[in-house]
């Protein structure tokens, strides 16, 4: 699809849309620091439960 945007002349240029594809190199980093993040929040709940 197409974004049409509108100037204040009232003319209008066409903007064709970028698809965002991710590779699955970008899914895995995101996955990998998503599980970091996860499992250092556990382990600092952990340790702030038994102090």
């Amino acid at each position: 699809m197409k974004t049409i945007l509108r100037r204040k002349d009232d003319t209008s240029i066409c903007c064709p849309s970028i698809n965002q594809h991710y590779t699955p190199f970008t899914v895995k980093t995101k996955v990998i620091g998503l599980t970091v993040a996860c499992s250092l929040l556990a382990v600092g709940l952990l340790i702030m439960i038994m102090a």
